[in-house]
């Protein structure tokens, strides 16, 4: 376990060392922020909408659900960017070492196929979890401008957190079978698109059909964690699949060192 701490902190500090690390950080940061302010400004407008539509029926004072209004779709939003995101943090992993050779140097180590594996996926991992600290930033200033309930934005960041690991674990792996890392990045967003285009194609289908894609699409399973609420079968089955492309991945490398 000590090894693959090891490989994660390199694979880590290798992200910091990198304009391209950087970057990722800033576009996530500005675009997140962007979404949060353009929600704050139309919770605003229909607040003063239904103000004076209340003033003029001489109702009570209308009720305006910050939680509906700006926490849920700005995680739903966060989520989305992760899967634009994501794949140019996890393109590099395997695909640049194999290009470069120095994958084959790497399997010649003492190390086991399972700690390279897991090395690779805890510096990435920790990374993203960079993105997933901005996104809890701007819910934390969302606190001083408003009062949403604290128990959903711990749940949809804990919801981001396991949709972060999948989406990690699958990028790993599609690295894991390229040798480059434009092709790397390109196959793995197409993976991703195909998931969540599968969420939306869900409710043309029948029954079974409904359910396959519902199963195996992570941000179908991460709307529930968006919307402020904890689903033990989505939590679960996104840990599921995290799991599945890690041993996925670890089988690839463990043949990669089987022929070195």
């Amino acid at each position: 376990m000590r090894k693959a701490l090891v490989l994660a902190i390199r694979e880590f500090r290798g992200f910091l060392r990198m304009p391209l690390g950087y970057a990722l950080l800033a576009v996530y940061a500005l675009v997140a922020g962007m979404v949060l302010v353009t929600l704050l400004y139309l919770f605003h407008d229909q607040l003063l909408r239904l103000a004076q539509q209340a003033s003029m029926a001489q109702a009570g004072r209308p009720v305006v659900d910050v939680q509906v209004s700006v926490v849920t779709p700005y995680l739903l939003n966060a989520a989305a960017l992760l899967v634009f995101v994501v794949p140019f943090l996890t393109m590099r992993s395997f695909a640049e070492e194999k290009r470069t050779r120095s994958l084959e140097v790497l399997v010649s180590y003492p190390l086991a196929a399972w700690q390279i594996v897991l090395g690779k996926f805890l510096g990435v991992y920790a990374f993203c979890l960079l993105m997933v600290l901005i996104t809890a930033g701007h819910l934390a200033l969302l606190t001083w401008v408003s009062n949403p309930a604290l128990p959903p934005m711990l749940a949809g960041c804990l919801g981001l957190l396991l949709l972060a690991a999948v989406l990690v674990a699958m990028g790993l792996f599609v690295s894991s079978l390229t040798t480059g890392q434009v092709e790397a990045a390109v196959l793995t967003l197409g993976l991703f698109l195909v998931l969540v285009m599968g969420s939306e194609l869900a409710g043309t289908g029948g029954k079974v059909v409904q359910s396959v894609l519902h199963a195996i699409s992570p941000l179908d399973r991460y709307q529930v964690f968006g919307r402020g609420m904890l689903a033990w079968d989505s939590a679960l089955a996104l840990a599921a699949g995290a799991v599945f492309f890690v041993a996925l991945t670890l089988r690839g490398v463990d043949l990669l060192k089987w022929r070195g």
